[in-house]
């Protein structure tokens, strides 16, 4: 097995003891955490899934259970009351290898889909990337000078700043080495000497304006240089995250699904401000101080040819330990990276959550969560600590030891007469010059690595391709509204199937509903209409058109959906309503808001500010039921031919709900609507109705029709009624008590 660096988040003992068992070709491909260990007390316990087994570990008691892939014949992961466990079928029998608690139930049971698809083999992995929670467990492998020129692309709408900066750099680097000439010549012509007894009193006037006329140019050259690095870097810096940014946009949502927002967040931001100082400070600070070397080395030669050998004695040691230090360092870096976007994901979940967990009572157990991110990010800070405290203090060591054999060497010289003492100081005065750079070199190193690391993480989302794309041929046309689904299977895990062989067709102007027990892939049916995703088998036409075929702008822009939790952004109800149409007029806005009901409390007297009301992050200031009628009159605005509704009424009222339904009527008239829909008393007036279950369709009929059949659709309905009655006999009770 190689040396590379260890799955994101699998703790590096359990990745030490599962590679014990592991084959040289063998690759983690998917790995869980189980919250109840062997002996069933609560305590961790991980699932790892290789390409040739199925391993059960527990860090802390060093217990393992391994089971070949070849053996295997299915996996379920069992529900039981108040836990679950995972079975594998082998040839031999059962093989129960580990418990969790119901919190992981759905994450066991797809693992064991996973399991049961690759032992059967419905798919093949053979080492590449498999996708694990929000994150990478094998990262693709970029070669650095791949990436470097990438990097470099960067600098070449820049080449005027960067050529001036260079050419500020060089000067700089020139005017450098002038003081420890004139140090030299000040001290063997102007001081007496026994040659000279007088000296040069003169020639010291000139010295001294020479001094001051290199540092003033120094001086100034120094903050032209800093000036035109930074503007360099600011432009570096916003040229990033504007491709970045506009790739992310690009991005379909299996993206999304796949990286946590922590992640993104640390990529677009830290990882773009890491980068500029690469680019703009750091590659230059490395070109300068290679010519102050290569520089400095001619003149020491020119000096003494016999003492410049001496000095450059600490190169081989850096040449021979650089390549060690890289590898070590490299894997270390991106441990440190994923342990800081660790604490940023954590971050990003819980502060916009900040109501749920107060709500739960969970602030001590977030508390915990974050003092466990925070001791694996300085762990992992510390074990780079320990590498350059190991690589660097060598360095100097030998930087030490031969600039003191130069002064013994040196001084024995200048007692001999082999040597003047100006020439002496001179050659002194250049080696640390000429050490200087190589200890900036070395000091860079670290930065250098954790530059090269930002870049690859950059690099690496901005080389991955959407899953959604449009095809060349692609057109824009006005929707009549005629949906035609045949064949349809989808799984957001292949192995994972959502939707089976889903056949259905919507005429333009009727209003169906779908209905169903919660995952029997009601909305995920919407996020394929919508192309959020491309299904896996089959095809979804629109007036004969296949969505493939379609620009995404035409189809998305014909399509209005309210989702089941809509999400609003922070601004006033006016900027919310108005997001579906960039360019809508006040009198459009307010007449979709009275559509939807908003216009009674955006103009209620508590709301001073009226329609400029900020909704707060998320729509936070605003009940659920206000937030979902300003996301039904973003809707309304945009005039769609195709009208979405994923459970559009759920957080509203009797009354409200009642109110938007009478403004629904008159807006689903000539328009194709989908209505998913908890409250099955909402759907009696809907053309048809759909019943799906286990991601089929199961049912179809009007709601007179399917209460016949005494089906699906019948025993939901009546069950819902049944609930209700028994509320209302409960509410009734406690009032008369």
């Amino acid at each position: 097995m190689e040396e590379d660096e260890p799955p994101n988040n699998l703790p590096s003992d359990v990745t030490a003891l599962v590679r014990r068992l592991m084959e040289k070709d063998e690759v983690i491909v998917r790995f869980l955490l189980s919250d109840i260990d062997e002996k069933g007390n609560f305590n961790d316990q991980w699932l790892v899934i290789t390409t040739k087994r199925v391993i059960a570990v527990n860090p802390a008691t060093k217990h393992l259970i391994d089971v070949p892939l070849q053996i295997v014949r299915s996996a379920k992961a069992k529900d039981y009351v108040g836990n679950g466990e995972l079975i594998l079928e082998t040839v031999v029998g059962p093989k129960r290898l580990l418990r969790f608690s119901r919190r992981y139930v759905e994450d066991f049971r797809r693992a064991a889909m996973f399991i049961d698809a690759m032992a059967n083999k419905k798919i093949t992995v053979n080492g590449k990337s498999i996708w694990n929670g929000d994150y990478w467990v094998k990262h693709k492998e970029y070669k650095k000078r791949q990436v470097l020129r990438w990097l470099l692309s960067y600098l070449k709408p820049n080449w005027v700043s960067l050529a001036l900066s260079l050419v500020i750099s060089l000067t700089t680097v020139g005017l450098s080495l002038i003081p420890a000439r004139l140090m030299g010549i000040l001290l063997d012509e102007v001081f007496p000497s026994s040659s000279n007894p007088v000296g040069n009193p003169r020639l010291l006037l000139f010295i001294i304006l020479g001094l001051l006329g290199t540092y003033v140019a120094n001086s100034l050259l120094g903050v032209a240089r800093s000036y035109t690095l930074a503007r360099l870097g600011q432009k570096v810096t916003y040229s990033l995250r504007v491709s970045f940014y506009r790739h992310l946009q690009s991005m379909s949502l299996s993206f999304y699904d796949k990286f946590s927002s922590g992640r993104i967040m640390q990529r677009l931001i830290s990882d773009t401000q890491t980068v500029q100082w690469f680019l703009s400070f750091g590659m230059q600070t490395l070109i300068i101080s290679i010519l102050q070397i290569l520089g400095i080395g001619f003149m020491i030669f020119t000096i003494n040819p016999r003492l410049a050998v001496i000095a450059l004695l600490p190169v081989p040691v850096i040449l021979l330990g650089w390549p060690s230090f890289r590898k070590r360092s490299r894997r270390l870096y991106h441990r440190n990276w994923r342990r800081r976007a660790d604490v940023s994901s954590l971050l990003w979940s819980t502060v916009p959550g900040t109501i749920v967990v107060k709500t739960f009572v969970k602030e001590n157990f977030e508390f915990r969560r974050f003092v466990e991110k925070m001791k694996d990010l300085f762990r992992a800070s510390l074990d780079s600590t320990k590498l350059n405290l190991k690589f660097f203090p060598a360095i100097s060591f030998v930087t030490y030891m031969s600039t003191i054999l130069i002064w013994w060497i040196g001084g024995s010289d200048v007692l001999s007469g082999a040597l003047t003492t100006g020439t002496l100081i001179t050659f002194i005065s250049y080696i640390s010059m000429f050490y200087g750079p190589i200890q900036t070199i070395s000091n860079q190193f670290p930065q250098i690595q954790s530059s090269i690391t930002s870049a690859e993480r950059i690099f690496e989302v901005l080389e991955m391709e959407s899953d959604v794309k449009e095809m060349p041929e692609s057109r824009a046309f006005d929707f009549q509204g005629k949906i035609e689904i045949e064949n349809v299977d989808f799984g957001y895990d292949p192995y994972v199937p959502v939707l089976n062989n889903i056949n259905l067709t919507i005429e333009p102007g009727e209003v169906i509903g779908i209905v169903g027990p919660s995952g029997s892939g009601k909305t995920t049916l919407t996020k394929l209409l919508m192309r959020f995703y491309d299904p896996t088998k089959g095809s979804i036409r629109i007036d004969g058109v296949d969505l493939r075929k379609i620009k995404l702008q035409s189809l998305r822009s014909q399509i209005g959906v309210v989702l089941q939790e809509p999400n609003l952004f922070y601004g006033s109800i006016a900027y919310n309503i108005a997001y579906a149409r960039e360019k809508a007029e006040p009198e459009e806005i307010v007449a979709a808001a009275k559509a939807a009901n908003v216009h009674e409390f955006a103009m209620d007297d508590s709301r001073p500010l009226k329609y400029d009301t900020n909704v707060g992050t998320g729509g936070s200031r605003l009940s659920g039921g206000e937030r979902q009628r300003v996301a039904i009159a973003r809707a309304i605005l945009s005039d769609p031919k195709i009208l979405v509704l994923d459970e559009a009424t759920s957080s509203v009222d009797t009354l409200t709900e009642r109110k938007i339904h009478e403004a629904m009527e008159n807006l689903v008239k000539g328009r194709t609507t989908i209505i998913i829909a908890h409250r099955l008393s909402t759907l009696r007036k809907a053309n048809r109705i759909v019943v799906m279950q286990d991601g089929r369709i199961v049912e179809v009929g009007t709601h007179s029709q399917l209460m016949k059949t005494g089906g699906l659709y019948s025993q939901l309905y009546n069950a819902q009624f049944e609930k209700e009655r028994a509320m209302e006999s409960d509410i009734d009770g406690l009032l008369a008590k």
